[in-house]
């Protein structure tokens, strides 16, 4: 019987297993440290390809290494809370619609209009220029991205429990869903 192999990168397969396996990704204060071993005996590798498996580690700008561990770098959160916000856009909707609003001056249009983009990436929808909305419940997790993306965020970001949108069902078919409640 042929093996069907897993053709996903390593640093990525470790990503995905720190963003299962901690919760403490939220919590910029841990510094998120982990034996590779574990990983290569959790994920599978052949033993002939872990130093190769490892050495992807050390050239990947997700992890540092320090002696024989390995930690996440800021570039590596971003990576795994960007991953589980990917993953809540597949699940049940939080039951209400998810409001972000934000105002930027005009002086820091390159950090508005990178906030835009990083919202339209996190699966939201453009109602206006500063005013996007979800239904998935990704506000913990925006507002751990917020300062890994801009460390001096010169704006004002909002967020809001919406019960009611007027227009609601051409959001709703944006989303591919029937009801909110």
């Amino acid at each position: 019987m042929s093996r069907i192999k897993n053709k996903e990168p390593f640093p990525e397969k470790v990503l995905k297993f720190i963003g299962e396996k901690s919760l403490e990704f939220l919590d910029l204060s841990f510094k998120l440290i982990f034996d590779p071993e574990e990983i290569i005996k959790t994920y599978g590798c052949a033993f002939s390809y872990a130093p190769q498996a490892i050495y992807n580690l050390k050239k990947s700008p997700y992890f540092k290494q320090e002696g024989k561990k390995f930690y996440v770098t800021e570039k590596g959160r971003m990576r795994i809370i960007k991953n589980i916000i990917k993953n809540k856009r597949f699940k049940k909707i939080s039951g209400a619609w998810l409001g972000i609003i934000f105002d930027i001056p005009e002086a820091n249009r390159r950090e508005r209009a990178f906030l835009r983009k990083e919202l339209n990436m996190a699966g939201c929808k453009e109602l206006q220029k500063s005013v996007w909305v979800t239904p998935f419940d990704i506000e913990k997790e925006l507002l751990v991205l917020l300062p890994l993306w801009k460390r001096d965020f010169k704006g004002d970001i909002r967020f809001l429990k919406i019960e009611r949108i007027s227009g609601e069902d051409e959001i709703k078919k944006y989303f591919r869903i029937n009801k909110i409640k």
